[in-house]
């Protein structure tokens, strides 16, 4: 790994545990594709729990002048969810939701499924839009940034 990647580890663990930061061959290859046709490695892999991780982590990222890219679902037609740098994907605790004015809104985190989301809706006779063809494994994170 270059010198700069290795610095942007070692402050990482600062705040991260290492079981959240990804470097091997396998892991970082695996993430290293969505559902397009292109294909970058990234060097770093992330797994982040809450806000805090994430602001840390784009602050540190910045400061050593390193991209960074986020992934959620990995449904993307376009490649935007990969990187040769960087890639910051999100614990299953980014999956909490909250329905409001009797369904007429509703607050999403973007782990949430978009199916999942139309589920919590239908009781009240709505649901999200977009309505992407992969709104069965699509989270919200990637449908509401396309």
């Amino acid at each position: 790994m270059k010198p700069d990647y290795q610095l942007l580890e070692k402050e990482l663990l600062t705040q991260l545990a290492k079981e959240q930061i990804y470097t091997g061959e396998a892991h970082c290859l695996a993430y290293g594709t969505d559902a397009s046709f292109y294909r970058l490695i990234p060097k770093i892999v992330l797994r982040l729990n809450n806000l805090d991780e994430v602001v840390f982590t784009i602050k540190t990222c910045r400061s050593l002048h390193i991209p960074c890219t986020f992934r959620v679902a990995g449904t993307s037609l376009s490649g935007q969810a990969v990187s040769d740098s960087v890639l910051i994907t999100l614990s299953d605790d980014w999956r909490k939701h909250n329905i409001l004015e009797g369904g007429f809104k509703i607050t999403l985190q973007p782990g949430v499924i978009g199916a999942d989301a139309n589920k919590y809706l239908a009781p009240f006779g709505r649901k999200i839009g977009p309505d992407p063809a992969s709104i069965n494994t699509c989270k919200i994170g990637g449908i509401a940034t396309k």
